[in-house]
Order: C-alpha cells, then sequence, then structure tokens
C-alpha cells in the first residue's frame, strides 16, 4: 500500500514539475527584460558560479545590440533545460551552481544569433574549478587568440568567470 502511495505522490510530483516550467515559479522578472540566465539546480547549491561578460564584434572588440543567446544544459538523460536571452546592450550574466550530490561539471551549449554576424554554436564546461572552453571555439574562429578564453576567480563558496563571446561578421 505504501509503495501505490509513493508511485502515486511521484507522478503527481513529476507531472506538475512538467505542466509548471521553473522560471514561472522563482523568476520575478520576464527572462526577455533581464541579461541574466538562471540555470541553478533545484537542490540547494553548495556552490555557485556566475559567468558573465559581452557579445562582442571580433574586429572592433565593440558590444553587439539585440543579440539572442539560448542556453541549454542537460542535466538528465530526458529533459534538457532552456533559457533565452535577449541582450539590449551586448551583456549577459549565467547564474549556475553545484549540488552537495557532487557532479564535477556541467556542458553548457550556447547558441547566439545577431544580425550581420554568423551564428554562433559553442560549448562551455562548468567544473569547481570554473568555466572552461571548448575547441569547438577554434572551428568557428580560427583566430581566436587564448588571451580571450574564460578568466575565474573563485572564493569561498563562489567562482566568478569573466568570459567575452567574439562573434564574426557574416560574409556577403
Amino acid at each position: 500500500m505504501r509503495r501505490r502511495q509513493f508511485v502515486r505522490n511521484t507522478v503527481i510530483f513529476t507531472m506538475g514539475t512538467l505542466v509548471i516550467p521553473e522560471t514561472n515559479v522563482f523568476a520575478s522578472i520576464s527572462q526577455k527584460e533581464s541579461n541574466t540566465i538562471d540555470l541553478k539546480p533545484f537542490a540547494v547549491s553548495i556552490e555557485k558560479i556566475l559567468i558573465s561578460g559581452f557579445i562582442k564584434d571580433f574586429e572592433t572588440l565593440q558590444p553587439i545590440p539585440d543579440a539572442k543567446m539560448i542556453v541549454s544544459v542537460k542535466r538528465n538523460r530526458f529533459f534538457p533545460t532552456y533559457r533565452k536571452l535577449e541582450s539590449k546592450n551586448g551583456s549577459y550574466t549565467i547564474n549556475s551552481g553545484f549540488t552537495a550530490s557532487g557532479k564535477i561539471s556541467e556542458k553548457l551549449e550556447i547558441k547566439i544569433t545577431a544580425d550581420g554576424y554568423k551564428d554562433y554554436k559553442g560549448y562551455l564546461y562548468l567544473t569547481k574549478n570554473g568555466c572552461n572552453l571548448h575547441s569547438s571555439e577554434w572551428d568557428y574562429n580560427p583566430n581566436f587568440f587564448t588571451d580571450y578564453c574564460p578568466k575565474n576567480s573563485k572564493s569561498v563558496d563562489e567562482i566568478i568567470s569573466k568570459f567575452n563571446f567574439h562573434l564574426l561578421k557574416e560574409l556577403i
């Protein structure tokens, strides 16, 4: 009897979780009005990681206004998490964290589109040591400098990473 009750409660919880997206539950600001993407896990996170920077033109190093960013992270086998951001001034911030259960790394797939620029698709790895770049960055831009790689600074319970995405102009 207890097992049936447990299964029934689990099904109700799972359906409620799938029907109600977490952004409506936790976010008080619409994602379209903010330059922040929140990818914090449901469980209490022990270590927080904050990635921030700008979406810039590779040649002029000026921020690109009106860039659209889609970040996806796959936390379990069945349901990836997608978040969208429309940057008005070219800046972005991604909040994430690690739980006590100890997943030590996370792969973020990032897609960026902006008018007049090549579409960007790349990956960032979040670890307990900070943010790391995937080698696909050099496939997108062979002239990418290693000086542009993420800069990580770690405090007691928070890691702050600074990273700017550099987009290439679309060739006509």
